[in-house]
């Protein structure tokens, strides 16, 4: 292990803010360590960076850092302790008490980091749109009315689900008439075909077909991926409508419908195309990298594994890191997001391999995740979130206090120091998977568990996880399949966050992302459906 690696060249430079992140990441790396020499000599670091960073702070005085410091002379004084070292761990302690308290108390930070109980009120069910179901023979008004039919059709092979009466009654109608079953799978067969013979597939084209994608059986789905695949692939400038429909394709497919090998196909083209648009502009950029997030996504939830790493594995990770250099925000966190999300899909290296690669132990904490956002058992989730904050399982909580600090630190830096600095790229954390469970929860209507996870996730003030509620927040308060109600919360959540931004961090950025959703949901009645694009760069 080189030590000086992650140390820059120019220490006289740093502000004490950077001597304590310095010393958090030897912290973080001598609770990996399996050598005890190392450990040992990565305390020695800690202690070091500590030092400074207390010097430093004397000329420039602010709280939340000399908070941070104490926090981490504690999580050192743990460390030193369990190595059996214990007068440099008294030692240590006694530094952390003389700075006094690390932070307000755990019951005064949960008051005001509390959103009131009548916002998202209760867990209510995924949206719904009503549309009036059709006679046997009737014509029908639109696609989501012919969506809505066999949607009710296919559900209805469910013996758990209870429907309403209404609709009960129409099953009764139809699920025996044979013609009629067949007429609405022509009509959606009709409408697959209608877009392949299209020449131009613009935005309405597209979301009338892609609109189709829950009823649509393994054989129709995979007809319509290839659609859209070979669209993009051949398509000589990069098609937008197409890119986000096949994305959205994917979002909302059967799990059954999509293979590992698919899964793999779309990356690589989009990771293709991605690394073609570096002289393009950076909206083409961002709607790629947002796509890409997406495929990653749903490769994380369905546990694909194997990504070649040399083929694609790799140049996509050092891609998107290469793009937190940019000057847009936007594109730096989906950067960011996509690859927390490339992070959690294995690549096909052996355990020999990544032992020779890596100069640390591989986090823990993965697998436990993604039962957790599955089940949707928020206990668990958030028990898994702080095992990927420990940085290794079964390590002391005291990392835990030590990233709520340094999370109080970062709150008077931009949004771009943050994702650059403080918002590591190399390394998983646990905001992705936090927003993971919350699309989880928001898909299934579990909006007051949503926000119960938003205010006790461990990494609720952490600016990328917020950037990420804020986004689905918009996204719920622009949808109108959710009722007025709900939608009115989600702006009220966003409101609670800007009035209240104290006790979430005072992060600046997040409070101009939350003025720039608020600012579109005004100017578009709420009504828009895409709100969560990006702004203008001129606007972040």
């Amino acid at each position: 292990m080189v030590f000086g690696s992650i140390v820059p060249s120019s220490r006289g430079s740093l502000v004490p803010q950077d001597f304590l992140e310095l010393a958090n990441i030897y912290l973080e790396q001598a609770f990996s360590a399996n050598n005890p020499e190392i450990a040992l000599e990565l305390c020695r670091n800690t202690e070091e960076s500590l030092s400074k960073a207390r010097k430093a702070v004397k000329q420039a005085h602010n709280q939340a850092v000399v908070d941070g410091i104490a926090a981490a002379y504690i999580g050192l004084g743990k460390l030193l302790e369990n190595h059996g070292h214990s007068s440099g761990a008294q030692a240590s302690f006694k530094k952390a008490e003389k700075l006094g308290p690390a932070g307000p108390s755990q019951l005064d930070q949960q008051q005001r980091n509390k959103i009131p109980a009548c916002i998202f009120a209760k867990n209510i069910g995924p949206p719904t749109t009503e549309h009036r179901l059709p006679e046997p023979d009737e014509r029908l008004n639109n696609t989501p009315q012919l969506v809505c039919c066999l949607g009710l059709l296919k559900a209805a092979q469910s013996p758990d689900i209870t429907f309403k009466h209404i609709a009960l009654k129409w099953l009764q109608t139809v699920q025996n008439d044979m013609d009629e079953k067949e007429r609405l799978r022509g009509m959606a067969t009709d409408i697959i075909r209608e877009f392949k013979r299209e020449q131009i597939k613009d935005t309405r084209t597209v979301a009338e077909v892609v609109c189709l994608t829950p009823i649509l059986d393994k054989e129709e789905f995979l007809d319509l991926l290839r659609e859209f695949h070979s669209g993009i692939d051949h398509s000589g400038l990069l098609n937008i409508p197409q890119l986000e429909g096949l994305a959205q394709l994917i979002q909302d497919a059967d799990h059954g419908h999509l293979s590992a090998d698919d899964l793999v196909k779309i990356l690589g083209l989009f990771s293709t195309r991605l690394m073609d648009t570096h002289q393009q502009s950076s909206e083409h950029m961002y709607q790629l990298t947002m796509a890409v997030s997406r495929v990653l996504d749903a490769m994380a939830d369905t546990n694909v594994t194997d990504l070649d790493r040399e083929k694609l594995h790799e140049p996509l990770s050092s891609y998107l890191s290469g793009l937190k250099k940019s000057s847009d925000p936007f594109l730096v966190y989906q950067a960011a997001y996509a690859y927390q999300a490339l992070l959690c899909v294995p690549d096909d290296e052996t355990i020999w391999q990544a032992a020779m690669r890596r100069t640390r132990k591989v986090i823990q904490g993965l697998s436990g995740l993604v039962s957790a956002t599955k089940a949707l058992d928020l206990d668990k989730l958030i028990e898994g979130l702080e095992s990927i904050q420990l940085g290794l399982s079964g390590a002391s909580k005291v990392v835990g206090a030590i990233k709520s600090a340094y999370d109080g630190v970062t709150h008077n830096a931009g949004f771009m120091d943050s994702l650059k600095e403080g918002l590591s790229f190399e390394r998983k954390r646990d905001w992705y998977s936090a927003l993971r469970g919350a699309d989880a929860l928001i898909q299934d209507g579990e909006l007051a568990t949503f926000r119960k996870l938003v205010c006790e996730a461990s990494c609720r003030y952490d600016p990328a996880f917020q950037w990420g509620v804020c986004q689905r927040l918009g996204e719920i308060a622009a949808n109108p399949m959710w009722d007025a109600g709900t939608r009115q919360s989600a702006i009220l959540f966003l409101g609670e966050m800007y009035r209240h931004d104290e006790a979430w961090g005072q992060h600046a950025s997040v409070n101009r992302w939350i003025l720039n959703i608020l600012m579109q949901l005004s100017s578009k009645s709420g009504t828009s459906q895409c709100m969560w694009n990006r702004l203008p760069n001129d606007e972040a």
